[in-house]
């Protein structure tokens, strides 16, 4: 592996960060425990804004009236998407809020299930086993553990800082809300689509416990369990966990074998105490282990071979089996006898402190540490041959504090809150690849060849934010709401390829140094072989070997301001807003051959405009929410490729300008009692306007061919943003008997077409998939075709005892679907949705 400059001083200033972080941590949780052991004890009742403990037990996402129950109408859903209790028709913005129940009749059991409920969102993965999510269009596409994302995660406001670490989070919740547009002035930068916040349940005072077994197909096994209850008094605990076991779905294409075993276990353990009156404790320890298969991709099209590379006859057999075979989403292929599978684990503890200073105003402290270690080992060409191999390891060591001090005050009409952050982030990101190393290895015509290498980076993070929010009932019907957050960010990185150990990297660059450039060959064995011509490096040691080191600084003003209006009863629900979110610069993980390709892309700017609307009808049978939204995007950070000595090479990039424009539609009909539809769609129209040299996109093109024909990408749309996604969910409850009922429900899932990556269309010029370019010519292979996922349910429940049973089809149609395609070496590969799937679940509660 690389040896780093300055190791040990990465290794004692992020152990130096974490002690202090976790001393302030300490302190300021110390602090407002001996606040509240100063204070007199009193009743205090809940303060409107904040949500207690007690509170926080009985919550739930939809809280419904008696006199709702008995005419099938629609009762108050109750969300926390501004850090405090409201009503969903309170809040000026668009959410998804779904429930547990909705949750476990659709399925939603990962990240990657939301698309089921959220159309507006999609998610997807890279060939490095990275998934990405995108909102609205606003995503980032990137394979790097420290890449920051634009969908934050939060697990109950304690943030997960990276996408990988919620890979767990979906067990035993109470409900999932989904805010939309950037929310940087209540959750921070790196939320400029939006935010996912997974709320577990809670903790209660008597004793529950419960437990679910699923039997699916593919020798799928899924268990799921808790117990609930008073440890002491003021001290209650709730225990949650979950396994799968079992599962491999996908098929070799060239012979007897099986990929796609589950072996992923998680478990929660939330404790929440109120040593007085006044103070409220929750103490929340979870973690996950992933032994899973990793999956392997489809090899699904011819290409030329890499630079004339030689290769293998097993890729190639592998490949033509597969194209005889293909729309099958079980065939795939991988190297045999290799353990394609992960090994990967997370843990997070966070303890959150609340205490009353006064009737209406609390102080909150939020401490969190996580850390993840990966090592997984990825088949990355979808054949049998031996043409891409990576294993992935690393690790992130997160620390984030948070202090707040809420409360309401002029008579109740103006709710604020004014608070600060702190995050440090320690990561480490190694990517180990084998290339065609049973053809004739990667050839660099006229320098050598190699078959090895590694690519690693280290990144020391630091972020500062100080932010204030207020909402002003100015009347009783308008409500102004305002917000800002200052945010400074450090990102220390140390980054390179090195060659593996056996030399033929590091030759490789060395003939490169001597005959190419003319300089004195540096490139040595084992070490970093990249080649420094980055701003920092000296003039005297240009083009010598050696690691990227480079500092990022950068600050920002995120603002929210917004009018909420109720102009004909306290349900319908007017609103605007503008707010403006920012994404962190960063540094790309690639294979770089010269320092400039690591150098960071700047922060982009997301400013969005929104207008929408909340209304129940028909006397609660019905609510429809509705939203229209412009974004105007600035500096948005892409993967792209560079010309330079060595030709085109992958590097991030900011496209100067884009916009995105927008319409949706939400709405739940309960016309009777027992029947319950939910229908939701999107609408996303996406442009890039400006080239990523700031040229008008109507006068010059920015990327360029092989040929050297410039590729115009403007005016083209952004990839995985499908311009319209929907999805609908029928459910009927009826009674069997007197100590019987039964459910029946279907949901369908649709997403329209969209591109896996910067495709410009031009019918004067012929389909282009040369690897040398990532911006091609009207080539279908590169998108996603639209698609409609069908599932079906059926379940039996006691009306008095604490059992049911259902039985579940999901993908019932068994639609053959991508995710995501690319170009690996000398294959293009594809990534496919699960097929068909059908189970039986029993559950029981007490």
């Amino acid at each position: 592996m690389a040896a780093f400059v300055e190791r040990e001083y990465w290794e004692v200033s992020v152990m130096s960060g974490i002690r202090a972080g976790l001393s302030c941590g300490i302190c300021t949780g110390g602090l407002i425990i001996s606040l509240a052991l100063a204070q007199p004890v009193q009743a205090q009742d809940s303060v409107p804004g904040n949500v207690t403990a007690a509170d926080q037990a009985q919550e739930g996402a939809v809280t419904t009236s008696s006199s709702d129950q008995s005419g099938g109408g629609i009762g108050d859903i109750v969300v926390t998407a501004q850090k405090r209790e409201q009503r969903l028709n309170d809040v000026g913005m668009s959410i998804s809020a779904i429930g547990a129940s909705d949750l476990a009749n659709k399925g939603v059991a990962r990240a990657e299930d939301l698309v089921k409920v959220v159309p507006s969102l999609t998610v997807t993965r890279t060939q490095f086993d990275v998934p990405t999510y995108t909102l609205r269009g606003v995503g980032f596409f990137d394979n790097s553990l420290a890449a920051p994302p634009t969908v934050s995660m939060y697990l109950d406001q304690v943030p997960f800082a990276y996408p990988i670490m919620a890979r767990g989070a979906a067990i035993d919740l109470e409900r999932i809300e989904v805010l939309k547009g950037p929310q940087g002035t209540v959750f921070g930068q790196n939320s400029t689509g939006g935010l996912v916040n997974y709320i577990p349940a809670k903790p209660t005072t008597e004793l529950k416990a419960g437990a679910d077994l699923s039997y699916s197909r593919f020798d799928l096994l899924e268990a799921n369990a808790f117990i609930s209850g008073s440890l002491a008094p003021n001290i209650k605990a709730r225990l949650s966990a979950s396994t799968s076991q079992g599962g491999a779905w996908q098929k070799s294409a060239t012979r007897d074998d099986r990929l796609g075993e589950q072996r992923f276990s998680r478990a929660r353990l939330i404790v929440e105490a109120q040593p007085t009156s006044g103070l409220r404790l929750a103490l929340n320890l979870n973690g996950w282990i992933d032994r899973s298969d990793t999956q392997a991709a489809q090899s699904i099209d011819d290409v030329d071979p890499v630079n004339g590379a030689i290769v293998s006859p097993a890729l190639i057999s592998s490949r033509n089996a597969q194209k005889l075979r293909s729309g099958n989403p079980r065939i795939a292929d991988w190297d045999p006898n290799t353990d394609f599978r992960r090994r990967d684990r997370f843990g997070q503890a966070s303890l959150r402190a609340d205490l009353d200073l006064a009737e209406d105003v609390t102080l909150t402290s939020i401490t969190a540490y996580s850390y993840l270690h990966r090592n997984s080992l990825n088949d990355g060409d979808g054949t049998a041959g031996k043409d891409l191999v990576i294993r992935l390891s690393g690790h992130i060591k997160d620390f984030s504090q948070e202090v707040r001090l809420s409360g309401v005050s002029l008579d109740r009409r103006l709710i604020w809150s004014v608070g600060g952050n702190y995050q440090n982030d320690s990561i480490l990101d190694v990517d180990t690849f084998s290339i065609n190393t049973d053809g004739n290895g990667f050839v660099i015509p006229g320098f050598g060849v190699f078959r090895n290498g590694v690519t690693s980076a280290r990144s020391r993070i630091r972020s500062l934010a100080g932010y204030a929010n207020a909402d002003f009932k100015v009347t009783p019907t308008l409500t102004i709401t305002t917000g800002l957050r200052y945010t400074e960010n450090k990102n220390r990185y140390v980054g390179c390829t090195a060659d593996s150990g056996d030399g033929e990297l590091a030759m490789v660059f060395g003939n490169v140094q001597e005959f190419a450039l003319g300089v004195p060959r540096t490139a040595a064995t084992g070490q970093c072989v990249t080649l420094r011509n980055d701003p920092n490096t000296p003039p005297g040691e240009l083009f010598s070997a050696g690691a990227l080191d480079y500092t990022l600084k950068q600050d920002n003003v995120s603002w929210r301001g917004g009018v909420n209006w109720k102009p004909f009863s306290d349900e319908t629900l007017l609103y605007a807003n503008i707010s403006r979110g920012y994404k962190a610069g960063s540094f790309p993980l690639t294979s770089a051959n010269i320092t400039s390709q690591l150098m960071p892309v700047r922060q982009e700017k997301l400013t969005a405009y929104e207008i929408g609307f909340k209304t129940p009808l028909g006397g609660r049978n019905a609510q429809i929410n509705g939203a229209a939204f412009y974004y105007d995007y600035r500096d948005k950070q892409i993967r792209g490729r560079v010309t330079t000595i060595f030709g085109q090479l992958e590097q991030l990039v900011n496209i100067p300008r884009s916009r995105i424009w927008g319409v949706e539609l939400q709405g739940t009909w309960r016309p009777f009692d027992g029947f319950t539809a939910n229908g939701s769609g999107t609408y996303v129209n996406s442009r890039i306007l400006k080239n990523s040299d700031g040229t008008d996109f109507s006068t010059y093109p920015s990327r360029q061919h092989a040929d050297g024909a410039l590729i115009p990408i403007t005016g083209e749309e952004f990839p995985f943003t499908p311009k319209l996604s929907a999805n609908l969910d029928l459910q009927y409850e009826w009674r069997l008997s007197s100590s019987l009922g039964a459910v029946a429900g279907v949901g369908v899932t649709y997403q329209d077409r969209s591109k896996t990556g910067l495709t410009s269309s031009n019918p004067s010029k012929p389909t282009d998939i040369g690897f040398t370019s990532t911006t091609t010519y009207n080539d279908p292979t590169f998108s996603i075709p639209a698609y409609a996922l069908v599932d079906l349910r059926f379940g039996i429940q006691s009306a008095n005892a604490p059992w049911k049973i259902s039985i579940w089809g999901r993908n019932v149609g068994n639609k053959y679907y991508r995710t995501s395609v690319s170009r690996v070496q000398n294959t293009i590969v594809r990534y496919i949705g699960q097929p068909a799937t059908y189970g039986i679940t029993l559950g029981w509660k007490i």
